[in-house]
This record gives C-alpha cells, structure tokens and sequence, in this order.
C-alpha cells in the first residue's frame, strides 16, 4: 500500500526551491554609474540651451547678486593690502605732570631709552614747547603776559616698531606701560587714523559677511523658484516615472544638474564682472594710490579664488534645486 506523501514536507521542498529560483540583486557598477551621471549631466545642460532667453536671464541675476560680495571682497582685500605695507613711524608722546622738574625728567627719558623697544627718545622742555606753540599759534603776546609757563614736560619715545596694523596691538601696549609711570600724566599715541581704519576694516568684513548672507539666500530663492517651475513644467513626466517605479533619487538627478548648471554659470559671470570691473579701475586706482603710497598693485581674484567663487556658487545652486525638487517631487506623489 502506497503512502501519500506529506503536504509539509512537499510544502518546505517547495519554499527551499522558491527561495533557491530567486533572481540575485546584480552587482553595483561604478561605470554604469557614472555613465548615467554623465548623460544626465548632458541632458541638464542641453535643456538649459533649448531655452537661451530665459537660461539668460536667470544666470545673470545669479551672476550680479554674486558679483556684489565679490567687488566688496576684493575692494576689502585690496584696502587690507595697502595698509598692510603702509608703515610709519610711530611716536608716544608723554606729558608729565607739571611738578615734575628738569632732573626727573631726563632720568626718566635716559631709563626710557634704554628699554629694547624704544628707539629714541626726545626731549623737549617747558621753553621749548612754549616758544613752539607761540609759533604755531600766533598768541605771543598774551602767552607773554602770563605769570608762569603752563606747559608741562613732553618727552617724544619712538618706537623701534614701525606702525601698522599687525604692530597697532604692540604700539598700544607699549603706550599703557609708558603711561603707568608715576612721572607721566598722559599717553598718546599718534595712531588714531590707523584705529579708524581697523575699525572701518572691521565693519565693512561684517557688512561683506551680512550681505554675503542675504545673497546667498537670494540665489538660492532664484534657484528653487525656477527648479520649481521646471518640475512643475515635467509634472506629468515626473508622475509616469513614480507610476513605472522610479525611484526618487533617480527623478531628483536632472533637477539637481539643472541646479548645478545655473550656479556654476552664474559663478562664472560673477567671476568675468569682477575681473572685468577690476581691469577697468585699476589704471585710476593705481594713480591714486601712488599720491600716498608707491608701488602699488591693484589686486583681484587669484586662482584659488576663482576656484573657491565656482565651487561655492555650484554649492548654493545643487542646494536651491535639492530643497525646491524634495518639496515638489513629494507633492506630485501625493496626488
């Protein structure tokens, strides 16, 4: 008598050899890969040029709302420049109290001169400065009446380090330890135009970062404004590509290099408007900055300037496009 065989077993036979008959996952190619990154590229580009006008236009509001940080940046850079090179000697003047007479004086001006930062040291007596500003101001006869010279002492230290702004933090030092001598009333230090322009310097980096700021989210608005309406131009070509199984990574690449493209060619203008805008002021610059300052160039952007210019436009163009296309590719799966 035959015995029928066991639906389990015939049942487990059956999974093994169903699981066995699976199809396997192909293997990841590198090739294939870039190839289709490389079409897609291409097909970005091409479709940029099939509407030249509108491609135009939104490349070079791009291009001037980029080209305006730059022109600061390189203004900036070029005034850091100047005054990086532009050295002075420097003087503190000392005024010491009024009842501090001749001896103390000269004591104090030879245990200046003997400090290593101090190169010289001047003085100039109470008749000295009296007889000078008689000069200088024209009042001789009613400084002669007075009873007694109210001039003080001045001692005039020159320091050993010439005046600029990388040297304006060592001046101002030596100043305050000059001015804590029991001798001396008040400090000066004649660099007051060399403060004005660190801190004029200071607020035009900040201003150049904050514009900076509004720009870059301009651009990135002008991006995913027009990544917009070329989604919404694709719609139902985006939806037959979600109905067949694209995935979403895959309807997002186009989109992405169409971002990529606005961004580096804005970079591009923007980069040609600032070179341009360069070449054109750098004749006048020149002679303007050799009245007060010799040999002179005007700089503009070096090479790793440009490169870094493309690469962060390129940046804020992919990221325009990714915000705009992960919004709107979600909407049209959602209909």
């Amino acid at each position: 008598m035959s015995q029928k065989p066991s639906q389990r077993g015939a049942t487990r036979q059956s999974v093994k050899a169903t699981k066995h008959n699976w199809p396997s996952r192909p293997a990841f190619n590198v090739n294939l890969y870039l190839r289709q990154h490389q079409a897609t590229l291409a097909e970005s580009f091409m479709r940029l040029v099939h509407y030249p006008l509108a491609t135009l236009m939104t490349v070079m509001v791009i291009a001037i709302a980029l080209s305006l940080p730059g022109g600061l940046y390189v203004l900036l850079k070029n005034v850091q420049s100047v005054t990086d090179n532009w050295e002075q000697q420097s003087v503190i003047t000392l005024y010491l109290f009024p009842q501090v007479d001749d001896t103390k004086a000269l004591a104090l001006s030879h245990r200046l001169s003997s400090r290593p930062d101090v190169a010289t040291v001047d003085y100039v007596s109470k008749e000295e400065g009296l007889r000078y500003f008689e000069r200088s101001s024209g009042y001789e006869q009613i400084l002669s009446s007075l009873p007694e010279n109210p001039l003080p002492i001045v001692l005039k230290v020159i320091p050993k380090e010439a005046v600029n702004l990388q040297s304006l933090a060592l001046l101002q030092s030596l100043r305050d330890q000059l001015a804590g001598q029991t001798e001396v009333e008040y400090a000066e230090l004649d660099a007051q135009w060399l403060q004005r322009l660190a801190n004029i310097l200071s607020f035009g980096q900040r201003f150049v970062y904050a514009l900076s700021s509004l720009l870059v989210i301009a651009v990135l608005l002008i991006v995913g404004n027009t990544i917009r309406m070329a989604v919404e131009s694709r719609r139902d070509e985006v939806l037959v590509m979600k109905l067949v199984g694209a995935t979403d990574s895959y309807i997002r690449r186009p989109f992405l290099y169409m971002g990529f493209w606005f961004g580096i060619l804005g970079g591009v203008f923007a980069t040609l408007c600032i070179l341009v805008l360069s070449w054109w002021v750098s004749a006048p610059a020149e002679r303007l900055i050799e009245l007060y300052h010799g040999g002179f160039q005007l700089q503009t952007f070096n090479a790793d300037e440009i490169v870094l210019c493309l690469t962060i436009s390129a940046l804020i163009g992919v990221l325009g496009a990714w915000i705009a296309v992960n919004r709107h590719i979600a909407h049209i799966e959602l209909q």
